[in-house]
């Protein structure tokens, strides 16, 4: 085995490496995958990321046909080797999708802090639309939601589910039970939490929460971004764990962005108070104060701290506009690409200047794309299925 590669392989270029997808399905070279994460404890997340989505595709379990398999895989496949910008970011839903509700690669400390990983033992059924936001329950049930907004409300004993106040859904409630948000790109979720903790969900992103909080901590997992409102509860407080970093909450409201295509994850407080440490940086935890911005680069396991003027630039996406001061085109179209699920590209703009300006997102999309190219000053087309920016 080639370990000497792995130390800069990110989880799509492991899932593309057939030395590594071998590893992962042969069952008698279990103790070579431990040894791998061993050999590199930094990139653990993103070995046992891969090798879920490995997983996910090839379960006996899996009730989807060869087929059908076989089509979202190609799917995956043929965007990964085009490198298409933006493009490719609406397919990382599919393999949430995959990976989501076929078994689960997260890690939640328990109280005995040992990781455990949640139950992946349940037979999934994967919805016909692929489009669709999905609560997956913890018996394995993917609760399709075809709304463009949705809400999902959970009450108290975490048994009863409203969908957009109109669905009710009930759960058996089982030891360490975990439900799952999948959000499409294009698509937004707000879900109320067992203890009343609100969380919005912005497209392209994936929540996995207890059916219920139980013991000294209530701990979430994230995939791109939310605004939490956490309901404060001193005697257990609450953890929120991406793929860079893990932050302590202590009653508050926040927005996290952390998406796996993106090179860099971040925090931006509202108010409140919480704490963070990068996975990889052992020990030394900061402290953020309202209207400060936290952030993490790829490989760097070091968090650093600004001081931000307009905090709506981060959070103005719950309530249907886009704001932003100083930001280039590229940064734009990317959140664009993501809200309407729509391809992207961006040619021939270096000498556009930086953007400042507020877009409503309950406008079509034309009406968006004539906005940003007015503001610009760029021209934009249509070619096939995508847009074009250009000068």
């Amino acid at each position: 085995m080639r370990y000497g590669c792995f130390n800069k392989y990110t989880a799509e270029d492991l899932i593309f490496d057939k030395d590594f997808i071998n590893l992962v399905r042969n069952p008698d070279k279990k103790e070579e995958l431990n040894s791998l994460i061993e050999s590199f404890p930094e990139k653990k997340y993103e070995i046992n990321l891969a090798a879920e989505v490995i997983r996910g595709l090839h379960v006996t379990k899996f009730t989807q046909s060869a087929y059908r398999k076989n089509v979202l895989w190609n799917k995956i496949v043929s965007r990964q080797k085009k490198q298409i910008r933006f493009t490719y970011l609406k397919y990382a839903a599919v393999i949430l999708l995959l990976i989501g509700v076929g078994s689960t690669f997260y890690f939640f400390n328990t109280e005995d802090n040992e990781p455990k990983l949640a139950d992946s033992s349940k037979t999934i059924v994967l919805p016909d639309n692929e489009n669709d936001v999905l609560l997956v329950l913890s018996n394995g049930k993917a609760v399709s939601i075809n709304t463009k907004e949705s809400t999902v409300q959970f009450s108290e004993d975490g048994a009863e589910i409203k969908v957009n106040e109109t669905e009710e859904i009930n759960q058996d409630i089982v030891d360490r039970g975990f439900n799952k948000m999948v959000v499409p790109f294009g698509k937004r979720s707000t879900v109320t939490l067992s203890d009343g903790t609100k969380v919005w969900l912005n497209s392209g992103s994936t929540l996995i929460f207890p059916q219920v909080f139980h013991g000294k901590s209530r701990e979430v997992e994230l995939i791109g971004e939310a605004f939490f409102d956490v309901t404060h509860k001193k005697e257990t407080p609450f953890f929120v764990k991406t793929a860079a970093f893990e932050m302590k909450v202590y009653g508050t409201k926040f927005n996290i962005q952390s998406y796996v295509q993106d090179n860099a994850s971040s925090v931006v407080l509202v108010e409140g108070m919480v704490s963070m440490k990068a996975n990889h940086q052992m020990g030394k935890e900061v402290f953020l104060a309202p209207s400060q911005r936290a952030s993490i680069v790829d490989d760097s396991n070091t968090i650093q701290i600004d001081n931000i003027d307009n905090v709506e630039e981060y959070t103005s996406w719950t309530e249907g506009y886009l704001s932003f001061s100083d930001k280039d085109l590229t940064h734009i179209l990317k959140h664009i690409s993501r809200y309407y699920n729509v391809s992207i590209d961006v040619t021939s703009t270096k000498d556009v200047d930086k953007i400042f300006g507020k877009l409503d997102l309950k406008d079509d999309l034309e009406k968006v794309l004539e906005g940003i190219s007015f503001i610009s000053n760029t021209n934009y087309r249509k070619v096939g299925n995508r847009y074009e920016f250009y000068q």
